[in-house]
């Protein structure tokens, strides 16, 4: 039975190099298929044929570091906020990273805004993070007009997925898994390098077809969860197509292999 109306607005921060996509980060898809399997009706914004893709960071271990905002119709919030966090609880057993900030839940659309611990917060926080997100995508939009002074090396190389070149690669795929080859332009950045504490890549791209190994259909519309045992077969995203948007240095890699080896 379906308890209540839950509505995520996709978000696309690449829209000047990838226009008319609509994106959800992997994580928000995983929360949206235990809350349907939870009973919950979720409908994500545009409500529209738009094919939904996965936006997507191999290589970082946070969890929720693009802004989350749920909002909840049709019960009184106290049980609404309890059934999403909940949810959101499930996934923060992996022990990983979380920036519990950027995870709003609002009632109705008005200003009753909680944390996903169910403590209300300020009014003006739902807008705070709204802003900070756009003004995020307008940041991106300025890098990704800026031309690669190195031909062999188009794609921008950033520092933990913030909005500032610190150098150029290409990005590959082979037999042993997605790659990066490039050069650091930023001095600052090769000095932490050298000094071990920036250690990993981290790559960001959009799963735009994708395939569950437990039904064989759109991983994005089935409710099977990755990780999750299924007749003792494990949830797999296969990820048929994607593009790859940018590479990041970060301080530790959630993958080991993804280790930066600066030549000198």
């Amino acid at each position: 039975m379906i308890n209540e109306l839950i509505e995520i607005e996709s978000f696309n921060p690449f829209e000047c190099q990838y226009p008319n996509r609509k994106l959800i980060t992997r994580e928000t898809l995983i929360l949206i298929k235990n809350l349907r399997v939870a009973g919950q009706k979720v409908r994500i914004l545009p409500d529209d044929d738009q094919p939904l893709e996965i936006l997507y960071k191999k290589g970082i271990s946070e969890m929720f570091s693009d802004v989350l905002i749920l909002y909840l119709f049709g019960k009184a919030a106290d049980v609404a906020v309890n059934v999403v966090s909940s949810q959101i609880d499930k996934l923060l057993e992996s022990g990983k990273n979380v920036k519990k900030e950027n995870i709003i839940i609002n009632i109705d659309r008005s200003t009753n805004n909680f944390n996903y611990y169910g403590e209300k917060v300020l009014k003006n926080t739902e807008k705070k993070l709204l802003e900070e997100r756009l003004q995020f995508k307008k940041e991106f939009e300025k890098c990704f007009k800026v031309i690669s002074p190195f031909k062999k090396y188009p794609t921008p190389i950033f520092l933990n997925h913030n909005p500032k070149i610190v150098g150029w690669c290409l990005i590959y795929e082979d037999e042993k898994g997605l790659g990066t080859e490039g050069i650091v332009t930023d001095k600052k950045v090769k000095r932490r390098i050298r000094q071990g504490r920036l250690k990993g890549f981290s790559i960001t791209g959009i799963a735009k077809i994708t395939q569950c190994s437990i039904c064989n259909s759109k991983f994005t519309e089935c409710n099977h969860i990755p990780g999750k045992v299924y007749d003792n077969k494990k949830c797999v995203n296969k990820i048929i197509d994607a593009d790859f948007v940018e590479a990041s240095i970060v301080k530790e890699p959630v993958n080991p292999q993804c280790l930066i080896n600066l030549e000198v």
